[in-house]
């Protein structure tokens, strides 16, 4: 087994998390259904900036560890094309954001359109995260 990752690809990969995250959370998007899902005024997206910087920094950090992990399992799997790794973005996704979606949805109320909003997001970010360390490595 082997820890480590292609550089490139690691930090396109957060790159491309948060650009896809940008878009995804947009008004162009889902923005007006994720907010009314999540009952989050504008409002409240108007944090102070020392505020969204943490935020930022801590969701680029998320991005960084998504996309390391992603590298990690396309590497050590030894995944050369992409029909495999769209085959490991799905088990992936099905194993853990499936299974949050239904706890969320059971034990903390929230809508399963919501849940299909969060995560489906994921489920395009696995997707073109594999595809990128498939297509880089």
């Amino acid at each position: 087994m082997t820890f480590s990752v292609n550089i490139f690809a690691l930090v396109l990969g957060m790159l491309v998390n948060m650009g896809l995250g940008a878009l995804w959370y947009s008004s162009f998007l889902f923005a007006k259904p994720w907010m009314k899902e999540a009952n989050i005024a504008a409002e409240d997206i108007s944090k102070s900036s020392n505020e969204m910087g943490k935020v930022y920094g801590l969701t680029a950090l998320s991005a960084l560890i998504t996309s390391y992990a992603i590298g990690f399992l396309v590497v050590n799997l030894n995944l050369t094309n992409v029909v495999d790794g769209l085959l490991l973005t799905v088990i992936l996704w099905l194993g853990t954001d499936l299974s949050t979606i239904i706890k969320n949805w059971g034990f903390e109320n929230r809508t399963l359109k919501l849940g299909i909003i969060n995560h489906g997001y994921d489920l395009v970010v696995y997707g073109l995260l594999t595809s990128l360390y498939i297509l880089i490595s």
